[in-house]
């Protein structure tokens, strides 16, 4: 390749490049409104409250950062979001009190266990730290609870806000407050 070709070259491979990030931010919808404020520097702690084991970190299968936040979507008011913006969920097969994890196997396939290091520091934003907690899930890891539910991700939620909070067999899985309560279409 000679020097006179690279800025062609260039201008041939950075130019769509910059066409398509453009139009992305363009469309990109109002992340404002999605994602709230950046938590003050106190906000970092370790989880503590109901249970021994969490998840919010990245995921017994790389869900985003260990971040808990109280995020507005339309459809379900406000709900609990990690840091990567999937919503978060619980299911009725687990219990509260004591904490208990029932998802394993296929269903943890499908249902990701929100997990972290046993020590690790959480960031959370709108949420409660007394109401966050962690339980000991049947393989080991260290699961995620709010007010003593365990938290779960989907596998195809896309971090966009786009699912109705409700997914799996007989309604047994519901998009979660930032209390640990059921989220309910408004």
């Amino acid at each position: 390749m000679t020097p006179a070709s690279r800025p062609v070259l260039r201008r041939v491979l950075c130019g769509p490049v910059l066409l398509l990030a453009f139009l992305a931010a363009c469309s990109a919808p109002d992340q404002a409104a999605q994602e709230p404020p950046a938590p003050p520097a106190q906000a970092q702690h370790e989880g503590h409250g109901g249970g021994e084991h969490g998840a919010g970190g990245h995921g017994a299968h790389g869900s985003g950062g260990a971040s808990l936040w109280a995020v507005q979507t339309g459809p379900l008011g406000i709900v609990l979001t990690d840091g990567a913006g999937h919503l978060m969920y619980r299911s009725d097969a687990d219990s509260a009190e004591p904490s208990t994890s029932t998802c394993t196997g296929a269903c943890a396939e499908t249902w990701i266990p929100m997990t972290v290091e046993p020590d690790q520091a959480l960031d959370l934003a709108g949420v409660d730290d007394e109401l966050v907690g962690r339980v000991q899930r049947p393989d080991g890891a260290t699961q995620l609870t709010l007010a003593g539910w365990p938290l779960y991700r989907h596998r195809d939620d896309d971090g966009l806000l786009t699912t109705t909070g409700q997914h799996g067999a007989e309604g047994s899985w519901f998009a979660v407050t930032p209390t640990g309560e059921k989220a309910a279409p408004a």
